[in-house]
């Protein structure tokens, strides 16, 4: 009884020590993939910020008086566009 608790304790330690070291790998493996993804995404981000004031800015220089209206608008139908599900997935 003792050599089994003994023998389940050790295993148990092993078992922990194996887990840490895979995590450890796995984080160092993802890490350069989710610095990739995050350095897309703030790119995206300055890019769709860019295209908004362009698009605000441009409505306006075309007399239109309402140009944040028409924003507002055109934010609701992006919305609406990105919850749609897709005919592929």
């Amino acid at each position: 009884m003792l050599i089994e608790s003994i023998t389940t304790e050790a295993a148990n330690d092993g078992i922990d020590k194996v887990t840490e070291a895979v995590r450890k790998a796995m984080r160092d493996v993802l890490r350069p993939t989710e610095d990739r993804l995050a350095k897309l995404m703030a790119k995206a981000a300055v890019a769709a910020a860019t295209a908004m004031y362009m698009n605000v800015q441009t409505i306006a220089d075309l007399g239109k008086h309402n140009a944040v209206e028409i924003y507002n608008e055109a934010r609701v139908k992006a919305a609406t566009y990105l919850k749609e599900r897709d005919g592929s997935e």
